[in-house]
């Protein structure tokens, strides 16, 4: 830090110069003289200084309004794109969802696809057995046998049989793991 210049006080000058030598007054007025100009001096580096400040002040309230504006722009951005980012997410989600609907429909399509064609594969087998047999003696047993196919293709509801299947394929699941009963009931039958 620089060191400050020290000087006299007003309080050591004389207040009245008749008492004063010439001698003493022109020394005391070049000390003024000195002082004065060190002084001028002084204050036209601190008004240069003050100046700068105010510059500087300027700058950097410009500064601060600029970075403040991004600021607010880069917020505004992120809560667009956090709001897009939710909205993808949501949609997302309901694509998601729609999708194992769908999923869940063909699967239900095709069980009930599988369970129909059981039933014309059971109606064509009895009318193909039908057709084997001959003679008078076996219309009646034919006609019954054919109606008795009919009645099942045309009131069977699908979704009972559906529900028929898979009950049927859970229970031949149960019997296919690897459990210590199944293991135990195979040696057991061998």
């Amino acid at each position: 830090m620089p060191s400050y210049k020290e000087y006299k006080s007003v309080s050591e000058f004389p207040l009245h110069t008749q008492n004063i030598s010439r001698e003493e007054l022109e020394k005391a007025y070049q000390e003024l003289r000195t002082t004065y100009r060190s002084l001028t001096n002084s204050r036209g580096q601190l008004v240069r200084r003050q100046s700068e400040a105010k510059t500087n002040l300027v700058k950097l309230q410009n500064n601060l309004k600029q970075t403040t504006t991004a600021l607010e722009k880069v917020n505004a951005e992120r809560e667009k794109l956090q709001k897009s980012l939710a909205h993808s997410v949501e949609v997302q989600r309901e694509l998601k969802n729609w999708g194992d609907s769908l999923n869940e429909q063909v699967g239900d399509l095709k069980e009930q696809m599988n369970a129909t064609n059981q039933l014309l594969e059971e109606f064509e087998s009895v009318y193909e057995e039908v057709n084997k047999e001959q003679g008078v003696l076996a219309i009646g047993r034919r006609f019954y046998l054919l109606l008795t196919a009919a009645k099942r293709l045309l009131n069977t509801d699908i979704k009972d049989l559906v529900f028929k299947n898979k009950t049927a394929s859970a229970q031949d699941e149960t019997w296919a793991q690897e459990t210590t009963e199944n293991i135990n009931r195979r040696l057991l039958d061998e």
